[in-house]
């Protein structure tokens, strides 16, 4: 174990003290860092293709000098035809497989700009769990292939040079072991900048916050360059090497050069995380029209107990019936509330109203959503109507619910929202004036391409970037579904402008707190962009 360690050393010392190995590296993090400050504009900008594509280039030179770091007759085994194979197939490799993830904080950098028909993104968005699977099976195959038959293929080595599958597969696990210390290196430092913020001036704060993501980038910086390095060792068979490499007269200059343009780049991506406008005011808007459990689900029980708390919207559903009304629902059968496998299209509005729902050890009654509408009306209460769809709603739906109710809850100061983009075309047509939003179950895509007066996006996958590109079309973004303290303060940091909860009064106190006691906040988003 420890001959094995220190063969890992060696490899690491050799993929720094190199000098061409060790100036690639200064002109790869440069591109990287100066990549995720300029994404804060929008669109492809002129500078961002060009720096995007030297990026790309730049790193599939810097994977060959590492390689001949090692493996010195790659210079003399490669032709030219055959290099340019490996590098274009170690670069497309590569991001393909960093793309999910963090690569270094660009993913959701790339996902925001990318330009889609709404009408594929639609069909992706209705057949996501499908889509979801095929798409993980096509990345795990991919993976598979890198690490098993990958080298080999793309002639990254010599006949004679080549890894091992194991040798691959350990030097993943170096790579998630440099990441999951890195990890947790972060989580004390975001403790502890939880434990300040609760005690300390604003301006303590501020400068321990701007400190702190400078030593998380650093940490960051250092597990991927060493990640990276042990990864390209693996390829040409974790060769063994001397202990000691010979001394270039300009090593210490390009050391000094690559800490000065990392200080440089990473100080100017803190100072714009900073200065980014977040911990602002937040629209509370109550999910289903509850607040922790209390009243069964999109009851009017349930409204009448959370308007006493005075959100700004109650979210609720609406499904089309067999007789073309619409009930107050969310799921498409009524099995989970009532146990019975019946679903709205089934069955006309009559035969569905009055049924006893229950949920929590609750009870209330399934209502049709003209009494729904009626009450909220009564208790002056706008509501976030989601407009659901199933492949046996009637043709002309969403053309009739406008119709029938866009000038009312215009008036009313509702909105509706849907997972459907079709619904939110066609009510932004029939009704222009109600405000109608695009909700995305992961976010994946440009937001221009699905246009909408506001976006309802998926908690889990979305970043700054998407609520960015949100505002940049003066469109808001509601994020959904957080239920916890953690989840709401980290969202709050983001700068959502408003959250859709179970829990309202919860939210109502993460966002009264004072803004300089969700700090580490923008630390633990920050820590998540590069995972």
């Amino acid at each position: 174990m420890s001959t094995g360690f220190t063969e890992l050393k060696r490899a690491w010392f050799w993929g720094w003290r190199t000098p061409r190995v060790l100036g690639g590296w200064l002109l790869l993090v440069g591109a990287l860092g100066s990549l995720r400050w300029l994404g804060r504009f929008p669109g492809w900008q002129p500078l961002t293709v060009v720096l995007s594509l030297f990026t790309l280039i730049w790193a599939g030179r810097q994977w060959w000098c590492l390689l001949q770091a090692w493996c010195p007759e790659l210079s003399v085994a490669w032709r030219p035809r055959r290099h340019w194979r490996a590098w274009t197939g170690l670069v497309i490799g590569g991001g393909i497989l960093a793309l999910p993830w963090g690569l270094w904080g660009l993913s959701s950098r790339f996902w925001v700009r990318l330009p889609m028909d709404a009408h594929v993104v639609n069909w992706v968005t209705l057949n996501r769990r499908p889509f979801l699977v095929v798409a993980a099976l096509i990345y795990l195959g991919i993976l598979g292939w890198g690490l098993l038959w990958g080298p080999q293929h793309l002639r990254i080595t010599p006949r004679n040079r080549r890894g091992t599958p194991l040798q691959m597969l350990a030097a993943v696990g170096v790579q998630v072991g440099l990441l999951a210390v890195w990890l947790l290196m972060s989580g004390g430092i975001i403790w502890g900048n939880y434990w300040l913020d609760q005690r300390a001036t604003l301006l303590t704060i501020r400068w321990v916050t701007a400190g702190s993501l400078l030593l998380i980038l650093l940490g960051f910086t250092v597990a991927s360059l060493l990640g990276s390095t042990t990864l390209a060792w693996s390829w040409v068979g974790q060769p063994k090497l001397a202990a000691s490499i010979k001394k270039d007269n300009h090593y210490r200059w390009w050391t000094l050069s690559l800490g000065v343009v990392w200080l440089v780049v990473s100080g100017a991506v803190v100072m714009q995380t900073m200065t980014s406008p977040r911990l602002g005011a937040t629209t509370l808007i109550s999910h289903r029209g509850v607040d922790h459990h209390r009243g069964v689900q999109n009851t009017l029980g349930a409204l009448r107990a959370v308007h006493a708390e005075h959100p700004q919207y109650v979210e609720m559903d609406l499904h089309e019936t067999q007789d073309h009304q619409w009930v107050v629902l969310h799921d498409e059968s009524l099995q989970a509330l009532t146990g019975r496998d019946v679903r709205p299209a089934q069955r006309p509005l009559r035969a569905l109203v009055g049924l006893p729902l229950h949920e929590q050890g609750q009870t209330g009654r399934l209502v049709s959503w003209q009494r729904y509408l009626k009450v909220a009306e009564d208790l002056h209460q706008p509501l976030l109507v989601e407009l659901k769809t199933t492949p046996q709603d009637s043709p002309g739906m969403a053309a009739r619910f406008a119709r029938q109710y866009g000038k009312r809850l215009r008036r009313d100061g509702s909105a509706v929202h849907s997972l459907d983009y079709r619904v939110v075309a066609t009510l932004r047509q029939r009704c222009p004036q109600l405000r109608t939003g695009y909700i995305t179950p992961f976010n994946w895509v440009d937001p221009r391409s699905v246009p909408a007066d506001f976006y309802s996006f998926q908690r889990l996958s979305v970043s700054d970037q998407f609520i960015l590109a949100a505002h940049q079309q003066h469109a808001t973004a509601y994020l959904w579904t957080p239920d916890q303290p953690l989840a709401m303060t980290t969202l709050w940091a983001l700068g959502a402008d408003g959250q859709i909860t179970n829990e309202l009064a919860e939210l109502r106190r993460v966002v009264r707190q004072r803004p300089q006691q969700a700090y580490w906040a923008i630390l633990w988003n920050f820590t998540l962009s590069y995972i």
